[in-house]
C-alpha cells in the first residue's frame, strides 16, 4: 500500500538517477471532445484534425527528448489512444528510432460513465451530472455503479502491472491513455486519495505528457512534473 506522503512534498523532490521514469500521456482531441460529448469507455470517437496535430506535436517531443530512453510502451485499447500512439511511433521512426512494441492493457481504458456515454454534457445536466461534478468520489449511478472508485481501483492495479512489467529492463516507460485515468494514476502513484480527482493540479489536457518518477523499492513515487503540453491553435 502506498505511503500517504503530502502531495506538495512529493512534487518538490527530485528523482535520483536510479529512479524509474514513467511518461503518462493523454490522447489527442477527439470529435467527442470538440462536441462536448461524453466518451468514457465508448469507443466511437476518433481524433479530429486538431487532435492529429496535437499527437504529431507529442510525437515530435518524444522523438527529440525521450525516444532513445523508452524501454516499454503501454497503451489503452481504445481507438483515440491507439491513434495518438501511432503518431508518436511515426515521429520516432522518422527520427530513426523504433519504439518498443506496445502492450495494450484493457484496464488503461477511460472511466466508465455508463448511460451518460455518447450524450452531450448539456443533455445530462439534470440527470445527475451536477451531483457527479460536486462529489465524484461519493456519486452512485442509478444502476449502482460508482465510476470514480471503480476507476481508482483500476489505476492502482495498473501501477502494479506496469511496474512489474517494467522491472526487467532499464529505461523509461511510456503510457498512452486518458484524462480521468491519468489524474487517478498520478495521484495514486504519489500516495494520494480519490479526493484529489477534482484538483486542477492533476488535470490532463489533450496530448499532455507527465513524468512520474519512482525510486527503487519505494512505496510511492517521489516526483512528478509536466513535460509537454500541446497548445494547438
Amino acid at each position: 500500500r502506498a505511503l500517504l506522503l503530502p502531495l506538495a512534498m512529493t512534487r518538490a523532490l527530485q528523482p535520483s538517477p536510479a529512479a524509474h521514469r514513467f511518461l503518462l500521456a493523454r490522447h489527442g482531441e477527439t470529435n467527442f471532445n470538440a462536441e462536448g460529448r461524453i466518451q468514457g469507455t465508448l469507443d466511437a470517437s476518433m481524433l479530429t484534425n486538431r487532435g492529429h496535430q496535437q499527437a504529431k506535436g507529442l510525437g515530435a517531443y518524444v522523438a527529440e527528448n525521450e525516444a532513445e530512453r523508452i524501454a516499454h510502451v503501454w497503451v489503452s485499447p481504445m481507438r483515440r489512444a491507439r491513434q495518438t500512439l501511432e503518431a508518436v511511433e511515426a515521429a520516432c521512426a522518422a527520427a530513426g528510432i523504433a519504439l518498443p512494441a506496445a502492450t495494450a492493457r484493457d484496464d488503461l481504458r477511460e472511466i466508465e460513465l455508463h448511460h451518460w456515454e455518447g450524450r452531450l454534457k448539456t443533455e445530462i445536466m439534470d440527470d445527475g451530472w451536477a451531483e457527479w461534478k460536486k462529489d465524484p468520489a461519493a456519486y452512485v449511478m442509478p444502476n449502482g455503479a460508482r465510476p470514480l472508485p471503480d476507476l481508482w481501483e483500476r489505476a492502482v492495479g495498473n501501477w502494479v502491472a506496469i511496474r512489474d512489467g517494467s522491472a526487467t529492463a532499464a529505461g523509461a516507460t511510456l503510457v498512452v491513455s486518458h484524462g480521468a485515468l491519468g489524474r487517478c494514476m498520478v495521484a495514486a502513484a504519489l500516495g494520494g486519495s480519490m479526493d484529489t480527482f477534482k484538483s486542477p493540479r492533476y488535470a490532463f489536457d489533450n496530448c499532455e505528457c507527465v513524468e512520474v518518477a519512482w525510486e527503487p523499492g519505494a512505496p510511492a513515487a517521489s516526483h512528478w512534473r509536466r513535460l509537454h503540453t500541446e497548445k494547438t491553435p
